[in-house]
């Protein structure tokens, strides 16, 4: 069963992965397939889905493990939110190849897709408001030094006042890194548990069939 036209398939999806993780999927494939009895194709997509169905769900599932691994190694750590997006994105193309109601799907996805969308508003108003604590302070280290010539104290309170913004504006910096994180976490957790429950339980049952 090894040179099967539906194994090459599938591992040409699996190219993401390692070439040890590859040749792992492969052996484990390649012994199920042989314990279930099933000859042909066609009998294999019956029973685990098309290559590229089933290989979103093996990429979904190493993201998962991946992420899980490091935060179990460290005490404390959190993926990065990079990964965390990329684990995402992978549950969510796993959700829509998972042999579940079409509804279902995507209501998930809806779901998952909504906290993503909530991230990008909380990114995008962070990026204006600290752009505009930027523009005014330099307004007003602008016209703290414009007028130095005319009263000192004035243009003291200016410039002052501006650099007071530039200050506050450096420590919300890291203030709504930490707070975009926290929500990427969060949204990467929900999706874990959604694809747990909804993906991996469902794929289970049908193995065992």
């Amino acid at each position: 069963m090894e040179n099967t036209k539906y194994i090459e398939e599938l591992t040409g999806y699996l190219s993401n992965l390692t070439a040890d993780e590859q040749a792992d999927v492969i052996d484990f494939y390649n012994e199920y397939i042989l314990d279930a009895n099933l000859t042909t194709d066609e009998d294999i997509m019956a029973q685990l889905g098309n290559p590229k169905q089933l290989s979103r769900k093996i990429l979904a599932d190493y993201s998962i493990k991946a992420t899980n691994d490091e935060t179990a190694g460290t005490p404390h750590y959190e993926p990065k939110p990079k990964k965390n997006i990329r684990m995402i994105w992978l549950v969510i193309l796993a959700i829509f190849a998972a042999p579940i109601a079409l509804p279902l799907a995507i209501a998930i996805i809806g779901v998952i897709s909504g906290l993503l969308v909530v991230i990008f508003a909380v990114v995008a108003s962070v990026f204006i408001i600290i752009i505009s604590f930027f523009a005014a302070g330099i307004a007003a280290v602008v016209a703290g030094l414009s007028i130095w010539s005319q009263s000192v104290a004035t243009a003291g309170l200016f410039i002052g006042s501006g650099l007071t913004i530039f200050g506050l504006s450096l420590i919300a910096l890291p203030i709504s890194y930490l707070v975009v994180k926290v929500l990427i976490q969060m949204t990467a957790n929900f999706s874990k548990f959604l694809y747990n429950r909804f993906v991996t339980s469902k794929n289970t049952t049908k193995e065992a069939k």
